[in-house]
């Protein structure tokens, strides 16, 4: 029988808390252009302006955020090409040090295709020193495996942020066991010569620009998840790229379906980057108790 604590009669309170949303920056010190598929126009200098503004909002705000989460493709991949990796993630993080509240970074595939996994792991684009423990419960303590942690910004509320890179042929070396696994993965369901076109699969989602979970890190998270539930949180999870539309922008494992729809919680909402704009965005939560199933 399981051991939750009685819930008590539903209540609601007229407190509330924020926080900042932005992704898709991929900022390059470059003249506008446009995406892969030629459809969409892309700024990619003007981009910076547009995070200095988001950043002046969230400041100037007489209810700061308490947090913002910033969902991945902070530079653009092109910034590889010119080698301006380096210099554009600087002045990028730079913007950002004009903030109040802390940022939470998650890595997608553009931050993939500037750098390594263990130069982003060493880089100011790890914030897992901003994670929060839980006593006595070493099972929710993520592995130094994957990129991925969990925190409370306000009471019962625990956000998860997620590595949807964690299996993946981006930022590991070509010689080591787990891109010879991944690329096994990923000929196994697209065959492909170019591996980042969805041509002709029933599975659009395997391609070389998206990326998986392993079972430890979804193993953990069914671990925070539980823990959650029977705590009575609410949970945010911020995690790239997990978006039903289009299908090839979606984690491997996941199809369409997000992985957690089985743990039975009431109240879980994703918070997902969608790949073909920049978002900015303030989330105002109410501070609603709630009864799991």
């Amino acid at each position: 029988m399981d051991d939750k604590p009685d819930p008590g009669p539903l209540s609601e309170s007229s407190e509330l808390f924020s926080f900042g949303v932005i992704a898709d920056i991929q900022y390059a010190d470059l003249e506008d252009g446009y995406n892969f598929q030629g459809s969409r126009r892309r700024y990619y200098r003007h981009s910076l302006l547009h995070l200095q503004g988001a950043i002046e909002h969230w400041n100037k705000e007489s209810s700061p955020p308490c947090c913002v989460l910033q969902l991945g493709d902070i530079i653009d991949g092109y910034n590889a090409q010119y080698k301006a990796s380096e210099k554009s993630l600087e002045l990028v993080l730079n913007t950002f040090q004009m903030l109040k509240v802390p940022v939470h970074h998650t890595w997608g595939n553009h931050e993939f295709y500037n750098f390594s996994r263990d130069y982003l792991t060493n880089s100011k684009l790890n914030t897992r020193f901003l994670e929060d423990q839980i006593a006595h419960r070493p099972e929710t303590m993520p592995s130094e495996s994957y990129y991925a942690y969990h925190f409370v910004p306000f009471p019962k509320f625990r956000f998860i942020l997620l590595d949807a890179y964690d299996m993946s042929v981006l930022g590991v070396d070509q010689s080591s066991p787990k891109f010879q696994q991944c690329l096994k993965i990923l000929r196994e369901h697209n065959p492909n010569t170019e591996l980042n076109s969805p041509q002709g699969l029933s599975e659009p989602q395997f391609v070389q620009f998206n990326g998986g979970f392993s079972q430890e890190q979804l193993n953990w998270l069914n671990e925070v998840l539980t823990f959650s539930d029977r705590n009575q949180e609410k949970v945010v999870i911020a995690i790239f790229p997990f978006t039903p539309r289009p299908l090839t922008v979606c984690a491997w494992p996941g199809i369409t379906e997000t992985p957690w729809q089985s743990f039975g919680l009431t109240s879980v909402w994703c918070v997902s980057s969608p790949v073909t704009r920049m978002m900015v965005a303030t989330l105002r939560i109410p501070l609603v108790c709630t009864t799991s199933t």
